[in-house]
């Protein structure tokens, strides 16, 4: 007898049925589920400042109403560039105070980094507790500095100083700017530290173990071999601690208040003061003007170069 095969078909369950997957079309694809986040960033950030745009283009004094709201154009821009002799001197305070607060904050937190980097008992709880200054909110750091430490008559700083000899220093009436660039680095240094810790942990231990076998020494090992591996984390750190110190004030404010004269004075210092000290709108919204256009032109410098880098180094 001759048998005659046949394919038996089982039926499958429902659970075991494969659900088809739809594929939507590339000229399909939904291109709006972004419009959402895209509305709501431009209602917080883009709306503001064309209102602040809008007010620079105008002279108004709010102690002076009969004024009223008259159109100026340029002029208010043109009176900060030429006419203030307030204007530059406080630029060349915020410039110093970045530089100065992102160096020794780039110093500070290269060593903790590498400290905290080396094999050690406790070293969770000491990256813990170097990240404290980070946390803390400026004004209440600044008033700890102030009264704590800094204070002529009850400061810690003194009181050293006073136990070896040396007569006391009323830091933020004798060196007020450099007083509180030192605060706002003592505040960015954890964040530093954090940017440099994580670059070192992603260092290939081959590396560091080639460079001992061939002799070199910490300091030689850390300069031509690691430092160069860190360009990354050094870039991200200088971009966004220069974007978020140059917009200091809560420091300034706390401590001196924008003196003694001029000599603490910000940009953004300078903003509130003469919109909420003169009520010169028109001019305080030139002014902020102002400093949005400086952070976003050196953050697009800084991002232009590290990209530029990146593309010549796969080049």
């Amino acid at each position: 007898m001759s048998q005659t095969n046949q394919a038996v078909q089982v039926p499958m369950l429902p659970d075991m049925q494969k659900r088809a997957v739809p594929t939507v079309p590339p000229g399909e694809r939904r291109t709006w589920l972004h419009l959402p986040a895209l509305v709501y960033m431009i209602v917080l950030t883009q709306i503001p400042f064309l209102l602040a745009v809008w007010f620079s283009l105008h002279a108004w004094n709010l102690l002076v109403p009969s004024e009223g709201f008259p159109f100026v154009g340029l002029s208010n821009y043109v009176t900060e560039f030429v006419s203030d002799a307030n204007f530059w001197p406080i630029m060349g305070n915020t410039l110093e105070l970045v530089a100065g607060a992102m160096i020794l904050a780039l110093v500070a937190g290269t060593i903790l980094a590498l400290l905290l980097n080396r094999p050690m008992w406790g070293r969770s709880v000491l990256r813990g507790i170097a990240t404290v200054p980070f946390l803390v909110t400026p004004s209440v750091m600044a008033l700890i500095w102030k009264n704590l430490f800094l204070s002529p008559s009850s400061g810690m700083v003194n009181w050293l100083l006073h136990f070896i000899g040396i007569p006391t220093v009323p830091w933020f009436s004798a060196f007020p700017l450099q007083s509180i660039i030192f605060i706002v680095a003592w505040e960015w240094t954890p964040f530093v530290m954090l940017v440099i810790l994580a670059g070192l942990q992603s260092v290939p231990g081959e590396v560091l173990e080639a460079a001992k076998v061939d002799g070199a020494n910490a300091f030689t090992t850390f300069w031509r071999v690691v430092f160069p591996l860190l360009r990354k984390p050094y870039e991200i750190a200088i971009l966004f601690g220069t974007i978020f110190i140059f917009q200091t004030f809560g420091e300034i404010y706390v401590t001196t208040s924008g003196g003694p004269g001029l000599s603490t004075n910000t940009l953004p210092y300078y903003t509130y003061r003469a919109a909420l000290s003169s009520f010169q709108i028109g001019q305080a919204a030139t002014l902020g003007v102002i400093g949005v256009v400086v952070a976003i032109l050196a953050a697009r410098g800084m991002l232009q170069l590290m990209t530029e880098r990146t593309v010549s180094e796969r080049g």
